[in-house]
């Protein structure tokens, strides 16, 4: 079998759809403010971007396409992609970081324990993503492609008149980081949202440790509460976002 093939048949036995359909960006997308589109691939991947007083940002970075679903977003904002100033990863699984080299002038920001693998100096240990690493291998940064801001902590990003929080949540990666802005929280794969159970947390085909994950999502549920911040709208990194309600918000901890 040919490599696709063989990745194919694994995201098949993972029981991953092939194609997927978003649900709820009108939650999160508010041009010319910020918007959301997807891009291709076997699993439908988001892209977040965001105009604010400092600057233009995106969540995330897709998959296949990314450079035409990136100009698509950019241009919902009246921006490209020579406009984007930031980069902010949840982690760095190649369905999130395919366009990368379309913004390789942003700095990008990204839990420190994950820097290894987007530079492809460390291999996951999911199941599913390192028999697709092993057998279908795809370009990432060397250090003299790109700047890094790495995360050893939670920290906030003010941006002018808006602060986005960033929160790392190891388990789905050693290096996944969520991000909370205007109201929502960008929980990567640490969320993840099944068509007979809904929204719950991260799949363990996918994971490196599901425990690790699930614990880092209660702690992070317990850290907000516990400031007082407020969000009311969550989105995993495949386009599936809705109203954070008590329900929700106690199934991502699951």
């Amino acid at each position: 079998m040919t490599r696709r093939t063989h990745l194919r048949l694994a995201l098949l036995l993972a029981g991953v759809p092939l194609s997927a359909c978003t649900q709820g960006l009108p939650l999160i997308a508010s041009p010319p403010r910020s918007a959301a589109t997807t891009t291709t691939g076997p699993w439908t991947s988001m892209i977040y971007a965001a105009r604010t007083d400092s600057g233009v940002f995106v969540i995330d970075l897709g998959w296949t396409g990314t450079a035409k679903a990136l100009r698509r977003v950019l241009g919902e904002i009246n921006a490209t992609p020579e406009d984007v100033r930031w980069a902010f990863l949840t982690h760095a699984h190649r369905d999130h970081i395919g366009g990368w080299a379309t913004i390789r002038q942003a700095t990008f920001v990204l839990g420190r324990d994950e820097v290894p693998f987007f530079a492809g100096d460390a291999k996951y240990r999911g199941p599913i993503t390192a028999f697709a690493d092993k057998i279908n291998s795809y370009r990432r940064p060397t250090p003299e492609e790109v700047r890094i801001t790495a995360l050893g902590s939670d920290t906030s990003f003010v941006l002018g008149a808006d602060t986005l929080r960033a929160y790392q949540v190891p388990g789905h990666t050693s290096g996944s980081t969520v991000y909370l802005f205007r109201g929502t929280l960008f929980a990567g794969d640490a969320v993840f949202k099944g068509s007979l159970r809904g929204f719950q947390g991260a799949r363990r085909e996918f994971s490196d440790s599901t425990q690790r994950s699930r614990a880092s999502m209660r702690g992070l549920v317990a850290r907000i509460d516990s400031s007082r911040v407020g969000w009311t709208a969550l989105c995993t990194a495949h386009a599936k976002c809705a109203i954070a309600d008590s329900a929700l918000r106690y199934r991502i901890q699951q």
